[in-house]
């Protein structure tokens, strides 16, 4: 699974290739750095039925599951994502 980045431009492309590993072609070297960090980072949340709540925790890059729900939230950093070529 493949998707490119973009902020106002092309940032550069991610893409899950197996559990904990993820490709990253980016020229800037900070920004590899910090999407390194990030696809290897952990997140938790609850999981369950109401009253039966459990948290869980999944590194972004432990599948591709994972790694959509990771691509989806560099929302929050301002950044879009899209699959396929460039345009």
């Amino acid at each position: 699974m493949k998707a490119e980045i973009y902020d106002r431009n092309y940032v550069g492309s991610a893409e899950w290739t197996a559990p904990g590993a993820v490709r990253l072609e980016l020229a800037d070297e900070t920004r590899r750095s910090w999407f390194e960090r990030y696809f290897q980072t952990e997140d938790s949340f609850l999981t369950g039925l109401l009253g039966s709540e459990e948290i869980a925790a999944e590194r972004r890059d432990s599948s591709q599951e994972a790694f959509s729900r990771a691509l989806f939230n560099l929302a929050a950093y301002s950044y879009r994502v899209r699959g396929g070529g460039r345009p």
